[in-house]
């Protein structure tokens, strides 16, 4: 089977994967403490300076990746949401609301996009990890923003995953600050890999390897290194908005692992 059938074969969804680096991390970890309860203390705020300054959101909570905050936030959430035609599908909304939810770098194509500034935003920044870094402004109209180690590094099935909101969130503050539940194992692993790993490391490692499958299948290298666009036809399976976003990942994998032997 050739390239681009491998590519006309696979499913909607963008699945990445661990590079070896970050697996044996997550091969060696223990949790330090088993039955120990502390509140959260987490250094990605600096991880993610680089690209985004969020030290001005003064509430931050850990969860099980960006859907379960972005659940949280919908829960209790009364106004309308404005959604961009083609964005993560879980967040239900219409073209027009009193809210917008916006991923940055886009989910629409995996490319770094502006932040609207003319209503209240919910920024979800999933593919941050996964770029060459560029500095990103957070207007003052963004009220929550969410992120994890899923898309960016591979660890899906770990649900490493922050939310942070300008105002306290009453629910997480008594579940994650008073009563101390959250994921004691995931978020601890994911001190130990910012620790390690810096944020540019997989786009470092995983560029040529992205601009090398766009030369020869004739795509567009999408910002986040995971992702490509195009508008021939042939890959409308893949359509969202005007472009076709294509996933790299099974390929990339291939070629990566074949590299690293």
């Amino acid at each position: 089977m050739d390239k681009k059938q491998t590519l006309l074969n696979q499913s909607l969804a963008v699945r990445t994967f661990p590079l070896k680096e970050v697996k044996d991390i997550c091969n060696t970890f223990k949790l330090d403490h088993h039955y120990e309860v502390t509140k959260p203390k987490t250094k990605i705020v600096e991880w993610l300076k680089p690209i985004v300054d969020l030290s001005d959101f003064k509430h931050f909570y850990p969860a099980n990746g960006v859907t379960e905050g972005l659940n949280y936030w919908m829960m209790q959430e009364s106004r309308t949401i404005q959604v961009k035609d083609g964005e993560y599908a879980w967040v239900e909304g219409s073209t027009s609301g009193d809210i917008h939810y916006v991923s940055c770098p886009s989910s629409v194509d995996g490319n770094f996009c502006d932040i609207p500034t003319d209503k209240p935003v919910m920024l979800d920044l999933a593919y941050i990890g996964s770029t060459d870094p560029q500095p990103l402004h957070i207007p003052d109209n963004v009220e929550k923003v969410f992120f994890s180690l899923s898309k960016s590094l591979g660890l899906r099935n770990y649900r490493i995953g922050y939310y942070w909101s300008r105002r306290a969130d009453p629910m997480l503050e008594k579940l994650i600050y008073s009563a101390k539940y959250y994921n004691y194992h995931s978020f601890a692993l994911g001190e130990q890999i910012i620790d390690q790993i810096p944020i540019d490391f997989v786009y470092n490692k995983l560029d040529p390897i992205q601009k090398e499958l766009c030369d020869e299948l004739a795509l567009k290298p999408s910002d986040s290194v995971w992702l490509a666009t195009t508008t021939d036809p042939a890959y409308n399976k893949f359509k969202r908005g005007e472009t076709s976003r294509v996933c790299l990942t099974g390929l990339m994998e291939e070629a990566y692992n074949d590299r690293s032997i």
